[in-house]
């Protein structure tokens, strides 16, 4: 018998959405803080960040439902 766990999307998707705020932090992250846009860098981050919170809060939500 199959007994693999499917993985639930509440998981998956902010894990692939964290992998990818995280590339592009490290490629464009050195750029806009030598250009002097440390401000800009750190709202999009944590605006990045309040958005994979929701994905994940939400998607969990329609899981139990």
């Amino acid at each position: 018998m199959n007994n693999r766990r499917k993985i639930k999307k509440s998981v998956w998707l902010p894990t692939l959405l964290s992998i990818y705020f995280l590339g592009m932090a490290i490629y464009f992250g050195p750029g806009l803080i030598r250009a002097g846009e440390l401000t800009r860098f750190i709202i999009v981050s944590v605006i990045e960040v309040a958005i994979i919170i929701a994905v994940h809060f939400f998607y969990r939500h329609r899981e139990r439902q």
